[in-house]
Parts: structure tokens; C-alpha cells; sequence
């Protein structure tokens, strides 16, 4: 493999992770008395830019009081940190992949829009034994994907160039993240993006499965 650092995107990428997002954004609305119930069809397009972001698109155009919607985000985060530990897994073989990327001798790198007090214990419960080479997700005052901030970060602290890095993601946000970073980009279509846009065709790799990830990085 010529790369040193595989950098991958986390939801839709690494984990399966809507339906616990879902879960807590519709058990949010109905805690606090909003008759609103998303599907998972209308989740895909909330997905990709944080957590944040996720629930104010699923609130947005359904009446819910502008003085309420803080109260509304802070019951999402609660929600959130119990669902995604309790729906949320690994696509199979993903565990496997990293295992080999570190024998092989590559770094392994998460760069997420994912709040970084969320990230943190999802990795921890879902791959306790492996350690990330940098795991970074959405900080307090810090850019986030697809500005190329995250990924610069990673050059500047593990000491790799540009083009010794791949960003491996699921949607039009990862693309434009490695394309911002002048890095080459893996796009999975397995995750929550969707593939027939043309921004796809620009992608520097297109997979299908996680074992075409495999076979493409070993």
C-alpha cells in the first residue's frame, strides 16, 4: 500500500450508526410534547454535518418554537449518547480492516463531524482493545468538515505528507473534506450519501462492501 495513514469518516463509514440517531432525535421530540416522528428515509439527508446539524435539519419546518429549540438539542445529546450505545455497531468487517491496516504498518486516523463527548466513548465501547492513531471529532470552536482543518491537524501531529494520506468516507461532505486537504478519497457506497449525484464520479475511489475497502487497501 503506498499510504501511510488511512483516515476515515465515522458514521455511514466506519459504524452503522442512523438508526440510533434517529432514535434519539424522535424520542426528543415525543419527551418534550412535539408530535414529530422522522423516518429513516428523511434521516439520510440529515446526516453528515454533526450531530448539531442533524437535529436542527430534522426540526427544521415543523412548528417547534424558537425558545424551545435549545431545550430540544440538549434532550437530542442526552438521547444520543444512550442510543449510540445501544444501536449503534461496526459494518462487519470494519474491526478486521483496522487490525490489518496496523500490521501492515499504516496509521489509523478517525476524522468525524461526530461531537467529540460522544466519539469518544463509542470508539472506546466498540473497538476496546484498538488504539486510534488520532480520533477527532467536532470540537468547541474549531472547524469543522468539509473544511480541511481536522485533516491538517493529522498531517502536522503523526508527520505525514499529503500524499501519504486517503480519507475514507460515505458522502459528498468526505469528498470535499479530502479534496479541501488535496488528499486522495475513498468513497463508500454502502454508507448514507447519495451515489447518483455526479460529485461521486470525482472521488478518487468508489467501493461497493467493506471488502473492496480491504482488497483496495492491503
Amino acid at each position: 500500500m503506498k499510504y501511510k495513514c488511512a483516515i476515515f469518516d465515522l458514521d455511514g463509514t466506519v459504524l452503522e450508526s442512523l438508526q440510533g440517531i434517529l432514535d434519539a432525535i424522535n424520542m426528543s421530540f415525543k419527551q418534550l410534547g412535539f408530535n414529530v416522528e422522522r423516518t429513516y428515509e428523511e434521516a439520510k439527508y440529515f446526516i453528515g454535518a454533526g450531530a448539531i446539524e442533524f437535529a436542527r435539519r430534522a426540526i427544521k419546518g415543523q412548528n417547534i418554537p424558537l425558545d424551545r429549540e435549545q431545550e430540544l438539542m440538549e434532550t437530542f445529546l442526552v438521547n444520543y449518547a444512550k442510543t449510540q450505545s445501544e444501536v449503534t455497531k461496526p459494518f462487519k468487517g470494519i474491526p478486521e480492516l483496522f487490525e490489518e491496516l496496523r500490521k501492515n504498518g499504516v496509521k489509523v486516523c478517525i476524522a468525524s463531524n461526530k461531537p467529540q463527548i460522544l466519539l469518544e466513548p463509542v470508539l472506546k465501547q466498540l473497538f476496546p482493545t484498538f488504539k486510534f492513531d488520532i480520533a477527532y471529532g467536532q470540537r468547541p470552536n474549531k472547524p469543522e468538515k468539509p473544511d480541511p482543518f481536522i485533516i491538517f491537524e493529522i498531517f502536522k501531529e503523526l508527520h505525514v505528507e499529503p500524499d501519504e494520506c486517503i480519507y475514507i468516507g460515505d458522502s459528498e461532505y468526505d469528498y470535499e473534506t479530502a479534496h479541501n486537504a488535496g488528499i486522495d478519497s475513498v468513497i463508500v457506497r454502502y454508507g448514507y450519501g447519495f451515489y447518483d449525484k455526479p460529485w461521486i464520479k470525482k472521488a478518487t475511489y468508489i467501493v461497493d462492501s467493506v471488502n473492496e475497502l480491504r482488497e483496495l487497501l492491503n
